[in-house]
C-alpha cells in the first residue's frame, strides 16, 4: 500500500476530532473487538505508562519519553492530536515512524477494520500498539486522547497512571464540572498500581483521592513528593532546582514557562517510580535528556527575528500559562494571531490574555469544527482587544508582522490545527 493510500483510509474513517458527537458514542466495544482480531498487541507490551489530564499531558510524554531513552532504553509514544503529520502520533526512540512502516501498519489493520470498523483515533490507538511491539520498546508513554475512562488507550495496562493538571474542557463530552471530569480521568487508575497526580484544585484533588480509594490504587501527589525551588527564566527556557527520589539536581529546559517546571516534577516522579524497578534509570542521564526537550506547539519559538511563538493554547488553563509565559519571558504586549475550535472556553481562555494583547489578528483554523468568527469578534470586542479579521493564517502571520513593526513579538494560539497551520506557513512542519 502506498502511502497516499494508507491516509486516504485512514481519512475515511469517522474522526471525532473534527466531528463532534455525544457521550453515547463513545465505548470501548469497537476497539476491543478489533484488537482483537489483531492479536491483541496492547497485552504484549512490557511496561506501559498512560498519561491523562486536561492541561499538561502532552509536555509530560514528550519528556518522559526522552528521559527513558536518554537512560538507554528504547522506547514508544503515542501522541494526539498531531501538530504537522499524523505519523507523529506513533513515534519510535523519539521520531515519528517512517511512511513506509506507517503504510505498512495500515495495510495490516484494512482486513480487520473491514470486519469491525472503529474510528480514526482507535486505529491510530491499534496500530502505535502494533508498532511498539514490532519494535519491542521498553517502554511505551501513551497520552489519553479524551478523559480516560472510554478512551481507546485505557485497554492498556500501565505499570504507572498519571493525571495532569484538570481543568475544563470538552465540557459538552466529559461533564460541566472539573469533579466530573476528574472521575472521567480516574477511569485510568489501576488496582493495586500508582498513580502520579500533578497539581490539582482542591475539589479535583478530594476526588482524585476519593477514586483512587475506590479502586484500590495507589495514589502519588508528585508535589508532595518533589522538593522544588529557585525557578527562574533562563535564557529561552526555565531553570529550577528539585529534590526527589532520582537525587537532587539542577535543571535547565528548553521550554518557557513554570507551568513546564510543574510537568516537570510530574515526569521525575514517575521516573523516580520507575527506577526501583529499573536501574538503568539514573539523575544524571534524565537531567542531561531533558535538556534537549523540544516540544511542538508549547511555546515553541520558531523565530527570533522577528519572535514568533507558537502554542497550542486551548483551554482557561493554557491560557493562563500562556499569559504567565509571556510575563516571565517577553515581559512586553503582544500582536496575537488567534483562532479557536467550537465548544471552547474562549472567552475564559483570553481573559488571563487581554492584559498582554496589544493587537490581535482573527482567523478560523481549517478545521470543519472552527469557531465562527462573529464568536472570536464578541469575546475580543468584549474585553475591548483591537482587532482585524482575515481569511487565512498565511495572511494572519502576514497581518501580524506589519502589526508588530519589528517591535512587538507576535504569539499564534488557540488550537492544535491553527499551530500545524502556522508552523507549516512558517516552514517549519514536518513532512505529512
Amino acid at each position: 500500500m502506498k502511502y497516499s493510500e494508507a491516509l486516504d483510509f485512514l481519512d475515511s474513517l469517522v474522526n471525532y476530532e473534527k466531528l463532534a458527537k455525544s457521550r453515547n458514542e463513545f465505548k470501548l466495544d469497537d476497539i476491543r473487538k478489533l484488537l482483537g482480531l489483531a492479536g491483541n498487541p496492547h497485552h504484549k507490551l512490557r511496561n506501559t505508562v498512560l498519561v491523562a489530564g486536561t492541561k499538561g499531558k502532552g509536555s509530560v510524554c514528550y519528556m518522559l519519553e526522552a528521559a527513558l531513552r536518554g537512560c538507554g532504553m528504547q522506547t514508544g509514544m503515542f501522541l494526539s492530536p498531531h501538530v504537522s503529520t499524523v505519523r507523529e502520533r506513533i513515534q519510535i526512540d523519539g521520531r515519528p515512524v517512517t511512511k513506509r512502516r506507517f503504510s505498512h501498519l495500515v495495510e495490516q489493520y484494512v482486513p480487520f477494520v473491514r470486519k469491525q470498523p472503529v474510528s480514526y483515533f482507535e486505529l491510530c490507538t491499534a496500530m502505535a500498539f502494533e508498532a511498539f511491539v514490532r519494535a519491542d520498546v521498553d517502554y511505551a508513554v501513551v497520552e489519553v486522547g479524551l478523559g480516560g475512562r472510554l478512551d481507546a488507550t485505557n485497554l492498556t495496562e500501565p505499570v504507572v497512571s498519571v493525571i495532569t493538571r484538570i481543568g475544563l474542557d470538552h465540557t459538552g463530552v466529559l461533564g460541566k464540572t472539573v469533579r466530573i471530569i476528574a472521575r472521567e480521568k480516574a477511569g485510568i487508575m489501576r488496582t493495586g498500581r500508582p498513580v502520579v497526580v500533578g497539581q490539582q484544585v482542591p475539589e479535583v484533588g478530594v476526588e482524585l483521592e476519593r477514586q483512587a480509594r475506590n479502586k484500590g490504587a495507589e495514589l502519588i501527589s508528585a508535589s508532595g513528593r518533589m522538593r522544588v525551588w529557585d525557578v527562574r527564566p533562563a535564557g529561552a527556557g526555565i531553570g529550577f532546582s528539585v529534590l526527589g527520589e532520582l537525587g537532587a539536581g539542577r535543571f535547565n529546559l528548553r521550554l518557557l514557562g513554570r507551568h513546564q517546571v510543574e510537568n516537570c516534577v510530574t515526569a521525575l516522579t514517575v521516573l523516580g517510580l520507575l527506577a526501583r524497578q529499573d536501574k538503568r534509570i539514573r539523575l544524571t542521564k534524565v537531567r542531561r535528556a531533558l535538556r534537549k526537550v523540544v516540544i511542538p506547539a508549547r511555546c515553541q519559538i520558531v523565530s527570533q527575528k522577528p519572535l514568533v511563538i507558537v502554542d497550542s493554547c486551548h483551554n482557561p488553563d493554557s491560557g493562563q500559562a500562556l499569559a504567565d509565559v509571556i510575563a516571565d519571558h517577553l515581559k512586553q504586549k503582544v500582536v496575537l494571531v488567534y483562532g479557536s475550535l467550537r465548544g471552547k472556553l474562549i472567552a475564559q481562555t483570553i481573559r488571563p490574555l487581554g492584559p498582554w494583547i496589544e493587537k490581535a489578528v482573527l482567523v478560523r483554523p481549517d478545521s470543519p469544527r472552527a469557531a465562527e468568527m462573529t464568536r472570536l469578534k464578541q469575546v475580543f470586542g468584549r474585553f475591548r482587544i483591537p482587532y482585524i479579521a482575515v481569511g487565512s493564517i498565511g495572511d494572519a502571520l502576514v497581518q501580524a508582522r506589519v502589526l508588530a513593526d519589528g517591535k512587538k513579538p507576535v504569539v499564534v494560539a488557540g488550537s492544535f490545527y491553527l499551530a500545524g497551520e502556522a508552523l507549516q506557513c512558517l516552514g517549519m512542519a514536518a513532512s505529512s
